[in-house]
């Protein structure tokens, strides 16, 4: 009796395993399309400004390095910690960042 308890242990381990990697997938995929809404949303907001506050800056950077993985990732947080040292930033500036992060349209 405990073999079978054993053996249906292991089926249900595997089964949610699968489940596991699937939506870890998942996740991944959604992230990817999420980041590039993010920034499309932001730059949506940005079109008619010509500079935004820092803080603004950080609200959307936080946003975005939420969304994002490996080296992008590292460069938000490169330029959220450059946040804390300025007041303004041009759009343009935030443009050409945003470019180089992700594939915008």
């Amino acid at each position: 009796m405990e073999d079978a308890g054993d053996e249906l242990g292991v089926e249900e381990g595997t089964a949610a395993q699968a489940a596991g990697e699937q939506v870890a997938a998942s996740a991944v995929e959604v992230a990817a399309t999420s980041a590039v809404e993010v920034a499309e949303a932001w730059l949506e907001e940005l079109a008619d400004q010509i500079a935004v506050s820092a803080s603004d800056v950080q609200d959307h950077l936080l946003d975005l390095w939420g969304a994002l993985e490996g080296p992008a990732r590292a460069e938000v947080e490169r330029w959220l910690t450059e946040t804390l040292r300025r007041q303004l930033y041009s759009v343009s500036d935030i443009n050409e960042r945003l470019e180089t992060l992700l594939p915008v349209n």
